[in-house]
């Protein structure tokens, strides 16, 4: 390039930076606490150095940030120019915000996202909507100590009648569970059998679909997780996910007398402080227990991925079939975290040029690798950096959950988190009812049975036909037929 044309583009930045200065501060909006709010903020402080434009990034609680957000968009003054929300509310806010600018999507920052995230978290009804910050699906961390030690297989070897190794399928984890639970380790402390999240705002209902989605995905009969795609009858009530439940409830059972209650952070943290022998989590798990400066277990932990079924509930003739041998079927637990601009933002260009700087390759694969970001990996290349991964967590761990990863976002059948207009009403009148029967106020098949009522109750006040319509797409199934 030579001299005179970098002047050029020398003075163009400078132009752009004092008019970005001009112009304001830009607003940021998203959770509080340290994750994503972390990052957002790190990242202004870089942007507004390189740019000139400050950056604000206000907080909310979680379970105030969609209702702010929302009204925000229905008086037309929404609370900032880029908003940072869950993948999952992306179809009721879609229809408030501006599309991905084309040169964006593009571009190799969003071409370079896996297609798992980048096709389905970032669109809606075929449009691009937001851009991708953080790629979640749930996954396994288990004790490696444990589960090599000879006295302790021999132990499990008599009394399962079978080998000890990570499980396949969600039998085998209950029977580890089961066999681990108030089993004292090296130093003495009894251990749970497994964690999971159980605890009220502690983010449970996802452990409960990562045991339902083996059970319930069935391959001849795609798309009915949640609803019947035909009619939109719920089939949370179905005995696949009596059974999930059922599971999910022993799962807790065999770590709470060591842990009480957790939330996901809660279960993270607890297995990293050496208190499971087993843990079902988001795969922040990963940089938090294999961090020296955070866990106790640092160099003894493995990962594996969601385990399966070798029977399936088949919707149509509503009965069990059975599998030729076990199927695994991953779950991508909640989506992520995606950054979006309101239509009615008082910096559009500005703030797509900072969700663009924030989500740069460079500085997403620091994000990802750092426990306090929130942010979990999601862009090909950070599936693929073995030696970057090896460096962080030791070469056994960073392959094997690098291979759990690849394998869970590669495989043919994942299941698809809920996604559709009313996502927040569906949710909160299901953890209502698992609440219930965690506090033993409810039997499991009546909670069921009961939440699936009130979602018929949602999806009627929503408009039947256009919710099918939003669920088919959601799934990845054609066009609604009716």
């Amino acid at each position: 390039m030579s001299e005179i044309v970098m002047r050029i583009v020398t003075i163009v930045i400078l132009v752009l930076a004092a008019l970005q200065a001009e112009a304001g501060p830009l607003a940021v909006l998203t959770r509080d606490g340290g994750p994503i709010a972390g990052p957002a903020r790190a990242h202004g402080a870089e942007y507004a150095q390189a740019t000139g434009q400050a950056v604000t990034v206000e907080t909310r609680p979680f379970d105030a940030l969609y209702g702010e957000i929302m009204i925000g968009f229905v008086t037309g003054r929404p609370p900032a120019d880029v908003l940072i929300f869950p993948a999952d509310w992306l179809p009721d806010f879609a229809p408030y915000l501006q599309p991905v600018p084309e040169a964006l999507v593009q571009s190799p920052l969003v071409q370079g996202i896996h297609p798992a995230y980048r096709d389905r978290q970032m669109r809606w009804r075929g449009h691009w909507m937001a851009i991708s910050l953080d790629g979640d699906l749930h996954m396994g961390a288990y004790r490696r100590d444990l589960f090599s030690d000879p006295a302790t297989r021999a132990a499990y070897v008599a009394a399962t009648g079978g080998p000890l190794a990570p499980p396949a399928t969600w039998a085998d984890y209950a029977r580890i569970a089961a066999f681990f639970q108030g089993r004292k380790d090296g130093e003495g402390h009894a251990l749970a059998g497994t964690l999971e999240a159980s605890a009220a705002n502690g983010q449970r209902l996802w452990s409960l679909f990562s045991h339902a989605a083996a059970y319930t995905a069935h391959p001849d009969h795609p798309g009915y997780f949640f609803f019947d795609p035909e009619t939109m009858a719920p089939e949370i009530d179905n005995p696949a996910w009596l059974r999930a439940l059922q599971d999910y409830l022993a799962a807790v059972t065999s770590g709470e007398a060591e842990t009480g209650p957790l939330s996901s952070h809660g279960v993270r943290s607890a297995f990293a402080a050496g208190q499971g022998a087993m843990a079902l989590d988001w795969s922040d798990i990963g940089v938090l227990a294999t961090d020296p400066a955070t866990s106790n277990v640092a160099d003894r932990v493995g990962f594996f991925a969601l385990p399966g079924a070798d029977e399936v509930w088949n919707p149509q003739t509503r009965a069990w079939d059975r599998l030729a041998a076990p199927r695994r079927v991953p779950f991508l637990a909640f989506g992520g975290w995606i950054a979006a601009v309101p239509r009615a933002a008082a910096q559009p260009e500005a703030a797509w040029r900072f969700i663009a700087f924030m989500a740069a390759p460079e500085r997403a694969a620091r994000d990802v690798m750092s426990g306090a970001s929130g942010f979990n990996p999601y862009r090909t290349a950070q599936l693929e950096d073995r030696a970057g991964w090896a460096a962080l967590m030791g070469e056994e761990a960073g392959a094997s959950y690098l291979t759990v990863l690849r394998e869970s976002l590669d495989a043919p059948l994942a299941a698809q988190d809920l996604r559709l207009p009313g996502y927040p009403a569906y949710m909160a009148a299901l953890d209502a009812r698992i609440g219930a029967v965690l506090a033993g106020e409810l039997a499991p098949e009546a909670a069921l049975q009961a939440a699936a009522a009130e979602w018929d109750r949602i999806t009627d006040r929503l408009g039947r036909a256009s919710q099918r319509r939003h669920y088919r797409e959601a799934m990845g199934l054609e066009a609604d037929p009716q």
